[in-house]
């Protein structure tokens, strides 16, 4: 086979695999310099195609100006795709590089699409027809605003500018998650004293010794200053001293000196988006954010950020007291700080309602938690999954399974759950291929990331319930994406509004927590006993007491930072850790509290999709609460089959083919508020 036909080979729909029924991504072909050579024939496919519909001299219509300007983007459109998850899933340094070369050259190249005013024109000529379906008036008007965001209306001068800007925004965004990346793998806490292990788990002290080991150090221990080791040792240690150096190590990242420093990568950043927030007429680049948010304007997301933070100050004092009351008991002097709390709290809830966290995790095995996921979508949308042992992965870790409704083949879900060294932090899910059905129907492939800690060899995987409602979460974004019906990418369900995004992942949370999963499912991992309803009924006193992150002043100190600062970015140079300390200032932060993000390492604030949007985890659980009340308010509560339904026709289906504020109406039929929200957690 020639190098040019292999390049061939990955610039078409994705073939059928082993006789699965729909195509599969060439993980096993995906090589850096073969993916690098692909990606430059799809940019050259890409511009020819583009030239073809700005010089059609047949009249626009839908078909040959809309449509032909979607299809025309789906060969690159996969290849960027692929490659931004197997840059940000660690495959190789050489996959990574390519990313951040890559990245700026894509979004010149949308910006040069978008300078073209002739496709403008066609674009508006075909939204005035009177014979589109509501679906391909969508379409065309998505499209159209696409086109102005990106500067479509600007003269020479002012495009070139902005060319230059997009393109350096993107390479500093790249970077940002970057150098938290490589700055992870560097970060540790080295033990050489097993008395500073005093207060962890038999189970901890056997991964840090793992961890120590393959470093290079046998008969240490070692802390990755990574969240999912970072959080149970803050619970754990009764090493004050220790904890306060893990948690500096952990919010220190991203603003250490050196080549991972992330400082002066913000500041170009808010400079810039500043700079093309006046470009397009925009005062700040909050405005520019807003002008495709359901919020419409920074100040309706400040205010509802501000009613909360009001609404869940009180409380939280209240609760910074009785922790208060139980460390001096302990013989703490002085006042409680940020890296006492998560010990503290712990302590509080073993006195308080007969829950120790670590009781929970036997009944949730990562296999326990996959069965729940998948038990749970088929109860509610008729789904099926199959594992595909037969599909190409580009890690051994990672399992592909078949998802179909009936007779229909939906897409592929992939899972990627486990750390490893390059892997970016945190967990999220990613669109691989959208939805598409022209020319020929494409299904989703959608991927569910994480970084769980690996359990020693031969040993289950055991989550703490916070990890098993993250994949949770994630789970959610994943049906939205499978069970979108759109027929075009930018209808789907990453084309909605940036804050009504996250409605379907933080409501699926809701089922981990419903009785009738855990006891299906919660299983104790050696007796196969059911979980006790008196852990049940202590945990969800706990989770009723900890509430939910949106009602934390962590994140609502960090929704209101982010804000803050695209509402200063006007392109003037911005000291992000000096707004951020005025803000946290002007809250009147407790010591105890810290944002969830500190601005070096706000992975969100500093990507392009979450730029002056954190406050959107908020506005989403509003209205996954209003939603989430339906079902409460059914006979079948959150198994009832009829509000499902509604759910699954009204929200999941439907992805972006209406603006979010109708979809969101048809079903609830009123105006979101966050009382539902305050109500469950007794905050209204």
């Amino acid at each position: 086979m020639t190098a040019n036909h292999d390049i061939a080979s990955l610039l078409e729909p994705w073939p059928d695999h082993a006789g699965v029924g729909l195509g599969l991504p060439p993980f096993d072909q995906l090589e850096p310099d073969r993916l690098e050579q692909a990606i430059e024939a799809a940019i050259r496919l890409r511009r020819e195609a583009v030239d073809a519909i700005a010089s059609e001299p047949q009249s626009p219509t839908f078909a040959n100006t809309v449509e032909a300007l979607e299809v025309g983007a789906l060969p690159l459109a996969r290849l960027e795709s692929l490659l931004q998850h197997l840059a940000s899933t660690g495959s190789s340094e050489e996959m990574a590089g390519l990313h951040q070369r890559t990245a700026p050259r894509l979004a010149a190249l949308e910006d040069e699409f978008a300078g073209r005013r002739e496709l403008l024109e066609r674009v508006e000529t075909v939204r005035e027809q009177g014979d589109l379906t509501p679906e391909q008036r969508r379409l065309a008007e998505l499209i159209r605003r696409r086109f102005r965001l990106r500067g479509a209306g600007l003269e020479p001068e002012a495009r070139a500018r902005w060319t230059r800007i997009n393109a350096r925004l993107a390479e500093q965004q790249v970077r940002f998650m970057r150098n938290l990346t490589d700055e992870q793998n560097t970060l540790v806490l080295w033990l050489a004293d097993e008395d500073d292990l005093d207060g962890l788990t038999d189970e901890q002290r056997a991964a840090m010794a793992a961890v120590a080991e393959e470093r290079g150090r046998p008969g240490q221990w070692a802390l990755p200053i990574q969240r999912p080791a970072v959080w149970p040792f803050l619970t754990r240690s009764r090493n004050r001293d220790l904890r306060e150096r893990v948690w500096k190590l952990w919010m220190s990242r991203g603003a250490n000196d050196g080549e991972h420093d992330n400082r002066p990568v913000m500041a170009e950043i808010l400079r810039l988006r500043g700079e093309k927030a006046r470009l397009l007429g925009y005062s700040s680049y909050a405005d520019l954010a807003m002008a495709t948010r359901m919020a419409a304007n920074p100040q309706a997301a400040l205010d509802l950020l501000l009613q909360v933070w009001r609404a869940v100050d009180g409380t939280t004092r209240r609760q910074l007291a009785e922790l208060q009351v139980l460390a001096r008991a302990d013989g703490l002097e002085g006042e409680l700080q940020a890296w006492d709390r998560l010990y503290y709290a712990e302590k509080y809830r073993q006195s308080h309602f007969g829950l120790d966290g670590d009781a929970v995790r036997p009944y949730l095995s990562l296999d326990a938690v996959k069965s729940a996921l998948f038990r749970s979508a088929e109860r509610l949308h008729g789904l099926r999954f199959r594992r595909l042992d037969e599909a190409p992965v580009y890690h051994p870790d990672v399992e592909a399974f078949l998802v179909c409704r009936g007779d229909e083949a939906l897409g592929v879900l992939w899972l990627d759950l486990y750390q490893r060294e390059g892997k970016s932090p945190g967990s999220w899910q990613a669109q691989l291929q959208a939805r598409c059905l022209h020319p020929e129907p494409s299904p989703v492939h959608s991927a569910v990331v994480s970084n769980l800690p690996r359990p020693p060899d031969g040993e289950p995987t055991l989550l703490l319930w916070e990890l098993a409602n993250v994949l949770f979460h994630e789970f959610g974004h994943a049906l939205h994406m499978l069970l979108c019906r759109a027929s075009y990418p930018s209808l789907g369900s990453l084309a909605v509004e940036w804050d009504f995004i996250e409605l379907p992942a933080l409501l699926n949370e809701r089922w981990l927590l419903d009785r009738e999963v855990l006891s299906r499912h919660a299983r104790h991992v050696e007796t196969g006993d059911p979980i006790p309803d008196e852990l049940i009924d202590a945990l969800e006193q706990a989770l009723r007491h900890d509430r939910i992150f949106s009602l934390t002043l962590e994140y609502l100190a960090t929704a209101i930072v982010d804000l803050r600062l695209h509402q200063l970015a006007d392109g003037s140079e911005i000291d992000a850790m000096a707004v951020e300390e005025e803000v946290l200032s002007q809250l009147g932060v407790p010591a105890a509290v810290e944002p969830l993000l500190r601005v070096p390492h706000a992975m969100h604030t500093f990507s392009e999709t979450y730029a002056a949007s954190v406050y959107s985890y908020l506005w989403a659980d509003v209205l996954a609460a209003e939603v989430g009340r339906l079902f409460e308010q059914a006979p079948g509560g959150f198994q009832d089959a009829n509000v499902a339904r509604r759910y699954r026709e009204a929200i999941l289906e439907t992805g972006s083919t209406a603006p979010a504020a109708e979809l969101f109406r048809a079903l609830v039929d009123r105006e979101p508020s966050p009382r539902a929200l305050l109500d469950r957690f007794g905050l209204w």
